[in-house]
């Protein structure tokens, strides 16, 4: 087990955030014929789907661009705008506002899927978005680690609007190998012989790129 969700008890192993991940991509570009740079945005507090919507977008091409779950409608309309976004995965608590940006913004509903709890009656699982047809399944997309971007991420706009960071595959992973060996000397990453490692608590908010980046390198570690 990789990631554990304290509130439901929700669980994901290496090989199921792996899975999920690549069925979502493979969805994505089946059903929403989805594009290399076509954005993702993320609209939701915490939850155990983050990784897998993320590695999924990213599989497929795309472009995530995560959005503060506390926005008001005014203001992720202004991101969700801005960023270009295709379509916006959100928790449950936050799909009123994100209803309410689409017909602002000129969205579809239907490029709104949710994370976290499924069984909406309108609204479709980030789970359900997956290759059906028995033709041949879509193939990851190639993609230039150090010019194509990841994450589309945007500042608080302490002078002025915010504005888009664009943040390349090669900028996380510097990152990541930056974080492991920051805290290799303090955490066990990869376990003893039953295989269980250190704990690491998420608690900061999977939204910004600080609180992406350490559930993030946990998937890459074990990839």
């Amino acid at each position: 087990m990789i990631f554990l969700e304290a509130e439901t008890g929700r669980s994901y192993t290496y090989a199921q955030v792996r899975n999920t991940a690549i069925r979502f991509g493979r969805g994505l570009k089946a059903n929403w014929n989805w594009q290399k740079g076509d954005v993702l945005a993320l609209y939701s507090p915490n939850t155990i789907d983050y990784p897998a919507v993320i590695w999924g977008c990213l599989w497929a091409g795309g472009i995530i661009s995560p959005a503060n779950p506390a926005y008001t409608a005014k203001e992720l309309a202004f991101q969700v705008r801005d960023a270009g976004a295709k379509a916006i995965a959100v928790h449950v608590s936050c799909l009123a506002t994100a209803r309410k940006v689409a017909k602002t913004v000129g969205l579809s509903e239907d490029r709104i899927i949710l994370m976290g709890p499924a069984g909406h009656p309108e609204v479709k699982h980030f789970t359900a978005i997956r290759h059906t047809s028995p033709s041949a399944s879509p193939q990851r997309t190639k993609i230039d680690p150090r010019n194509d971007v990841a994450f589309l991420a945007y500042s608080s706009g302490t002078t002025g609007l915010p504005k888009g960071v664009m943040l390349t595959h090669e900028n996380m992973v510097c990152n990541i190998q930056q974080l492991r060996v920051s805290e290799s000397a303090e955490l066990d990453w990869k376990g003893g012989p039953d295989g269980q490692g250190d704990k690491v608590m998420g608690f900061l908010p999977f939204f910004h790129v600080f609180g992406q980046l350490p559930h993030v390198s946990l998937v890459n570690d074990g990839a």
